[in-house]
């Protein structure tokens, strides 16, 4: 007999409250906002959101990647690569900026 776990039913508003605490979480390991406005240009902002829905869609409500995928307007494939990325490596990157 195989179980499958679906997740827990999701509430929009404790998916966008969950979402944005990630979100800001991610600004403030960044330096806060008075540091992004020292950024010329913050292009990438949409894309920390959709990686804050990833990450939430996944470890709190355990969607797969496909239906994190169609809910976000991504690729599975991109949901792949932002579930696997080194969060460490991503800071190390950001630093290497920050020096130019």
């Amino acid at each position: 007999m195989v179980i499958q776990i679906t997740g827990i039913p999701e509430n929009t508003q404790d998916v966008e409250h969950l979402v944005s605490r990630v979100f800001f979480k991610a600004i403030d390991l960044l330096g806060g906002l008075s540091k992004l406005a020292e950024y010329r240009t913050l292009t990438w902002l949409p894309s920390l959101a959709r990686a804050s829905y990833v990450i939430v869609l996944r470890d709190e409500y355990l969607k797969t990647e496909e239906e994190i995928a169609e809910k976000v307007g991504l690729t599975k494939n991109t949901v792949r690569n932002i579930l696997r990325a080194d969060p460490t490596l991503a800071l190390e990157k950001i630093k290497k900026l920050e020096e130019l």
